[in-house]
């Protein structure tokens, strides 16, 4: 077997693994996070951002040690975005058409990334490759919102952006390919001092232009993650998953890989699909159309690879505020003389009793703001029609 063989065969099957680890076949959150968790791009941004080593960054970071020691190692051997790119490029050269020969777009990416990071913002990191092939399989949980096919789109643009332009993804602007040419100069550099030839030179930029990316993608990334910044602090709030990060941070480090969105047994947790929130577009929020968040689930949590969503156990759920529910006597049934309880039935953490109420002469749900967490029980389950009596507001 040809090296180029044994290759092929190695991507196609960490395809295949990935593939049956992201669409429904197995019920792991850690499995569904190692896909996008193998990116030493989103490891080293998600560090510098929660300033914190979980296990998921763990990974990341030691697939970014080996990178460091071989070219393109991870490119070549291991990422599933890479193998379908490579496919629409050889059908590109079979018809005909000729690759981008200038332009190195990713490494301003890498710079941008990690400038933003390093305040505590990580712009651009939904191009990450590996996040963009989890995003495949959210349709799996949401199949009739548009903005579940948006990681599908993106996808099949770039594969026939491929096909015109043979490998331009993967050498001109995918982050993580770009992120490797730039970790390997430096010990490429160290060699080179000490008289030891690398294999492959393509890596060893000139110092001052590779300075200049630098210095020009972090001054941008810390100037856009800055204004960012401001723009969400007089931002409106949204649902989030329980224990994500604050606000200002969340919408930066999410990667829209759609972990979150799989992993959820009550699929109560959607893409936000608002064109006019550009800076949250695709995050996950929470709908209590149907059904909570479970009082006996963290499964999202287990499933983000950035820390987006901190890792939290079931005896602590009951401490994390999602939100707060809020009553509208004008739509309860209780202001119509008619008999419910619907809602303190439901409430899994007996955050909500009957008062009788001199004012308006009848029983109103007070809501205990010490014990409701914001699950969205009471929501899913109030009768009211067609507008809930009870719904859960951000905090």
């Amino acid at each position: 077997m040809t090296k180029q063989s044994a290759r092929f065969l190695v991507r196609a099957t960490v395809l295949g693994i990935a593939v049956i680890i992201l669409f429904p076949f197995f019920s792991c959150p850690f499995l569904l996070s190692l896909v996008p968790a193998m990116s030493p791009l989103t490891a080293v941004a998600s560090l510098f951002t929660v300033k914190k080593c979980s296990m998921a960054i763990g990974i990341g970071l030691i697939l970014g040690g080996l990178v460091a020691l071989r070219h393109r190692w991870f490119c070549r051997w291991v990422c599933p975005t890479g193998l379908c790119m490579d496919g629409a490029s050889v059908l590109g050269r079979r018809l005909g058409y000729r690759p981008m020969r200038k332009g190195a777009y990713g490494q301003w990416f890498v710079f941008i990334i990690l400038g933003a990071a390093l305040l505590g913002y990580p712009l651009l990191l939904w191009l990450d490759p590996l996040a963009q092939f989890s995003g495949l399989a959210v349709p799996v949980a949401s199949p009739f919102r548009l903005a579940a096919w948006s990681s599908v789109i993106f996808f099949v643009a770039l594969l026939f952006l491929n096909v015109f332009r043979p490998n331009v993804w993967c050498s001109r602007f995918c982050p993580l390919g770009a992120f490797q040419d730039i970790t390997i100069w430096l010990p490429c550099r160290v060699r080179s001092r000490l008289r030891f030839a690398p294999k492959d030179n393509k890596p060893l930029l000139g110092t001052g232009r590779l300075a200049r990316r630098a210095f020009i993608g972090l001054l941008l990334g810390a100037a856009g993650a800055c204004m960012i910044r401001l723009f969400h602090s007089a931002g409106r709030r949204l649902l989030r998953p329980p224990g994500a990060i604050h606000e200002e941070q969340f919408t930066g480090l999410c990667s829209r890989c759609g972990n979150c969105i799989r992993s959820c047994p009550a699929h109560i947790i959607q893409r936000q699909a608002d064109p006019g929130d550009w800076a949250g577009f695709l995050t996950p929020v929470l709908r209590f159309e149907k059904d909570y968040c479970l009082e006996n689930c963290t499964r999202c949590t287990q499933a983000c690879p950035t820390g987006a969503l901190s890792r939290i156990t079931i005896a602590q759920k009951p401490n994390i505020k999602i939100g707060k529910a809020r009553v509208d006597m004008n739509l309860c049934l209780l202001g119509e003389d008619r008999e419910c309880s619907v809602c303190r039935r439901w409430c899994p953490y007996d955050a909500i009793r009957y008062v009788f109420s001199q004012e308006m002469y009848m029983l109103v749900p007070v809501i205990d703001p010490v014990q409701c967490n914001g699950c969205g029980a009471c929501e899913a389950m109030c009768p009211a029609r067609p507008h809930k009596a009870i719904v859960v507001a951000p905090i």
